[in-house]
């Protein structure tokens, strides 16, 4: 890089700014700033490394994608490619993709996603010694909160002070958050992500069925991929067809709307790293209920913007719920701090600042 032009970035996500996960959605925000302001000196290329393919099917994607990648990093000027990184195939695809960036010389930044890590006393993975040599490779890496930078430390053996701590960002899509709501309107919840039992639908689904029903009116939105027809089949049978809508995949540009106009949103999961669904929950001005999984409560403060919850706690998840939907002084005021919190800390600005700061340190040390 030199002053006379911007840094340029290669960067890798798994099924490019389409995709339906929360690293593509995140980086389609990164995209959208980044053309906006160009003045911030930072232009960035994306490439999917295992496109839409489910499970294993990846790898009839990611051949192709590897000689594209090849191609782009042999003939383009990058300074740095980004490579967005997870646990399982994931670590093996990012080591081969480095190893192809080390031979043209280079700097790799590994912004690590993942967290199915094992379990003490459980048999290591392959993929576990293969991310430990795409870290220790790595001109930088990148962790999305404090949780996570001490316990990948601690399961390498790596110092602290190799993990830079870059939380997620999300653009402002709801400056007039959060909207005043009527008197006689439903409580509207939504649940955005996977219908999987590792995200807490499941759970959360019969959680509903245990409401109270007393409570005040209430609607829920699952907007997620997944069993659709299973999980609204089921919803009949809990007696639930006529409070509870299921949308399948949703477009970014459709889904905003239903975060401004949520309440509360619900992600009850069984593990994360740092869920982009509550940021957007957040920016929108919506009451948060989640597991304490992960760097979940750097955005969900309990009793401040929400109420945390046990994952496969169908009980305790209605509980938390009750609590909120029957509330409103309780609801707003959680509304109300999850909008300061958003602009606080999770403004994409403020990611994309400390992008800038950790590509710097890697050229410099590279």
């Amino acid at each position: 890089m030199t002053a006379s032009r911007p840094l340029r970035v290669l960067c890798i996500v798994p099924r490019g700014l389409e995709g339906r996960g929360g690293i593509e959605t995140l980086f389609s925000h990164v995209d959208e700033e980044l053309r906006a302001h160009p003045e911030l000196g930072l232009e960035m290329d994306f490439l999917a490394s295992r496109g839409d393919a489910s499970g294993a099917a990846w790898v009839l994607h990611f051949p192709f994608a590897l000689l594209r990648y090849v191609w782009m990093v042999a003939t383009r000027r990058y300074d740095i490619v980004h490579l967005n990184a997870a646990t399982n195939a994931s670590a093996w695809r990012k080591w081969m993709m480095q190893g192809v960036a080390r031979l043209f010389g280079v700097a790799t930044v590994v912004h690590f996603h993942g967290s199915a890590f094992p379990k003490p006393g459980e048999t290591q993975p392959a993929w576990v010694p293969v991310l430990r040599r795409v870290f220790e490779r790595a001109a930088a890496i990148i962790v999305l909160g404090n949780y996570w930078r001490e316990f990948v430390a601690r399961f390498y053996g790596m110092p602290v002070g190799r993990f830079d701590v870059v939380a997620n960002g999300v653009a402002d899509f709801a400056p007039g958050a959060p909207q005043p709501r009527g008197e006689d309107e439903p409580v509207r919840l939504l649940f955005a992500g996977n219908l999987t039992d590792a995200k807490g639908a499941g759970a959360l689904l019969q959680s509903l069925a245990l409401l109270p029903g007393e409570l005040p009116d209430w609607r829920m939105i699952f907007a997620g991929t997944g069993d659709v027809a299973g999980f609204r089949d089921e919803a009949n049978k809990l007696g639930l067809s006529g409070r509870v809508a299921f949308t399948g995949w949703v477009a970014r540009d459709a889904i905003l709307p239903l975060y401004r106009q949520a309440d509360i949103v619900v992600l009850p999961s069984r593990n994360e790293v740092l869920p982009v669904c509550l940021l957007e929950g957040a920016c929108a001005g919506a009451a948060l209920v989640a597991t304490p999984v992960g760097s979940v409560p750097d955005v969900l403060h309990e009793s401040e913007n929400g109420l945390l919850v046990e994952a496969d706690d169908p009980e305790g998840i209605a509980r938390a719920l009750a609590q909120v939907i029957g509330d409103r002084g309780y609801r707003e005021s959680f509304r109300a701090a999850s909008r300061r919190i958003y602009k606080d800390r999770f403004g994409l600005e403020s990611m994309v600042v400390e992008l800038m700061k950790v590509y710097r340190k890697a050229l410099a040390g590279n």
